[in-house]
């Protein structure tokens, strides 16, 4: 197997307006047959995404390209990475697909899924017309096996400005440098927004936490995975036993059980049957990206809120950039390539941004996908951008679009920390009895990959 090196480039600083991306320059790579094709597109199922498939891209594109008919296939988040190894298997892949699954680039770069697109982008892209960086994150040996597609910057927090305001709390700060918004912080604020703790309807909380390892190992300065493994996207073993890790993943439990401010598992499940448990009015804080406030929360009868990540020893955050891929085996690249051509322009990057929040990563649109917060949040465009953009530059990449067998080790950590989030077990306990779980998956995912 070819040796990988994946550049995690990081976003950062304020970015400017420049000229418009050439992704509808007229030439590609080859052009596309004149003779009618079909090209299957793999998306996941999200109201607001699908709407943006379905009503603006497909009729745009089909009529720019009549000879080119789109079969859209939409299917559950959890779906994705099934259905797309069923079409695979098949002999019939999907021309079209992204990181819409719990797999991301190494999972399908490592199996071979992807095609190389680097003479596709020489001749149709330039990488200086995107955002600084996003184009090398997936980069393989100096070529491209995907291009950008969307930015969702990093996990930040999100907060209920209404709320705030009635339990006499300030609004919080935008800066990921200042020193007064930590994690204690967060907890003393939350006590204050929760009211009827566990009553149903009548409860109100002050945050919800995140539930991933990895991301609440960061805030406390360290991380269950080594530095290289997040490169290669194999590793041999964790170390989530770290103390480091078992204090951030206790700390999270005690929201629940000792502190009382945020739901339990339960309860998060009956918030979860009224649609996004933020929009609910009833919580305080939650861990967010600000592409999926923006998508969940434009239109809820209450001001939001983002800000950085509450630091504990750190506040280093997860990043979340998409990406769009052909595949390898497909039976139309070229026509696949035109649509993908067509939703890097910055018309079709401004239809994404209306209609979902996401952010395609072009210079030209950054700045206008600022302004779209401005209205729900009554953030101005300088805080938006700080807030958003403004990150610690130690930031990386998030291990689901980095490891291998992502899926499977997840499930598996995700499972073996039941016992922790229902109060049964500390978290000391709850790592002894997983940690060997994930290694043998981990283990068992390094030793395959010589024998594809």
């Amino acid at each position: 197997m070819r040796k990988k090196t994946i550049v995690a480039a990081m976003l950062t600083g304020v970015i400017p307006v420049v000229a418009a991306c050439s992704a509808a320059s007229s030439g590609s790579a080859d052009k596309a047959s004149a003779a009618p094709v079909e090209i299957k597109w793999l998306m996941r199922s999200n109201p607001f995404e699908n709407k943006w498939e379905k009503e603006v891209v497909i009729p745009k594109f089909e009529k720019l390209h009549p000879n080119i008919k789109v079969n859209l296939i939409v299917v559950p988040s959890n779906e994705v990475d099934p259905k797309l190894s069923t079409m695979v298997a098949a002999g019939d892949p999907p021309d079209v697909f992204s990181m819409w699954g719990e797999s991301g680039f190494n999972e399908y770069y490592n199996k071979g899924l992807l095609l190389d697109l680097s003479s596709y982008i020489k001749q149709d892209l330039k990488k200086e017309d995107f955002v600084d960086g996003v184009f090398d994150i997936y980069a393989v040996d100096g070529k491209y096996y995907s291009v950008p597609q969307v930015s969702n910057f990093g996990m930040m927090m999100v907060y209920n400005k209404d709320l705030f305001k009635a339990a006499g709390l300030p609004d919080l700060p935008t800066s990921w440098s200042d020193p007064s918004w930590t994690w204690d912080k967060m907890v003393e604020y939350a006590k204050k927004l929760t009211k009827n703790y566990g009553q149903g309807a009548n409860a109100q909380y002050g945050v919800v936490p995140p539930l991933e390892a990895h991301q609440l190992a960061y805030l406390w300065g360290t991380d269950p995975f080594l530095p290289e493994s997040y490169k290669t996207g194999f590793a041999t073993s964790s170390k989530l036993d770290d103390p480091g890790v078992i204090a951030a993943l206790q700390a999270t439990a005690d929201l629940v059980h000792k502190d009382k401010v945020a739901p339990t598992p339960a309860e998060t499940k009956t918030l979860q049957q009224l649609g996004d448990i933020f929009a609910t009015g009833k919580i305080g804080m939650a861990f967010k990206l600000s592409t999926q406030a923006y998508g969940n929360l434009k239109s809820v009868p209450f001001k939001w809120g983002l800000a950085p990540l509450p630091r504990m020893k750190d506040n280093k955050t997860a990043l979340y950039n998409g990406a769009w891929f052909i595949a390898q085996k497909s039976k139309h690249p070229k026509e696949a390539w035109e649509l993908i051509k067509f939703l890097l322009t910055p018309e079709s990057a401004k239809d994404m941004s209306d209609v979902t929040g996401f952010l395609v990563p072009l210079k030209s649109t950054t700045e206008t996908w600022l302004d779209l917060f401005t209205g729900p949040t009554d953030m101005t465009k300088d805080q938006l951008r700080e807030a958003i953009t403004g990150y610690p530059k130690n930031s990386i990449e998030n291990a689901n679009h980095l490891f291998a067998n992502y899926r499977e080790m997840n499930t598996t950590l995700t499972q073996g920390l039941d016992p922790l989030w229902t109060g049964t077990q500390s978290a000391a306990d709850t790592i002894k009895t997983v940690k060997p779980k994930v290694d043998a998956v981990l283990k068992r995912t390094f030793d395959a990959k010589d024998k594809k």
